[in-house]
């Protein structure tokens, strides 16, 4: 086996950061507002659960400081925007699919992975930032009502940019 067969599956090849609205047809702006904190907290809480488990096994004090930094803002973006869901009378719904939790975990959090290795998964998965970023900035755009959510998320999504440009160099000088 190569070593790209133990990249998980979900950050060897280009995804978006958020899969757009599934739900009811002619959805409104808070029900596609709500689908977006309950997807997207969910997913910033699982960054934030395996984070610390890389910078552990990590042996890079500045991949580690790094990491450090990207974890705080990923496990305050999942409690921020709980809190907005919550907030707007939004319930918490989605989960991680335990597939995902099942490739993701064991290799971040694995001392065999090199950190080369998983800034390279990152950094692929995210491909170009503005195009990883863009549902959930095309969302940002179309809401009219509710501009407390906007600018929640406006100002998370500048986190993710400051996240991902760090993530991408990084991966970029451990690889040299």
């Amino acid at each position: 086996m190569s070593k790209q067969d133990h990249v998980p599956q979900s950050t060897s090849q280009k995804r978006t950061v958020y899969g757009g609205y599934k739900g009811k047809p002619n959805p409104s702006e808070r029900d596609k507002i709500m689908h977006l904190l309950d997807q997207y907290s969910c997913t910033e809480g699982f960054v934030a659960e395996y984070l610390p488990r890389w910078i552990e096994v990590s042996s890079n004090e500045a991949v580690k400081g790094g990491l450090r930094t990207v974890q705080v803002r990923e496990a305050s973006h999942a409690r921020l925007m709980k809190a907005r869901l919550l907030e707007i009378g939004g319930t918490r719904q989605y989960e991680i699919p335990p597939e995902r939790r099942e490739r993701e975990l064991p290799f971040f959090s694995s001392a065999e992975r090199t950190d080369a290795e998983k800034l390279q998964a990152l950094a692929t998965l995210f491909g170009e930032a503005e195009e990883f970023l863009k549902p959930v900035t095309d969302l940002i755009a179309e809401i009219k009502e509710d501009q407390h959510s906007k600018e929640l998320l406006r100002t998370i999504i500048d986190d993710e940019r400051a996240s991902i440009k760090w993530l991408v160099e990084m991966s970029k000088t451990v690889s040299a």
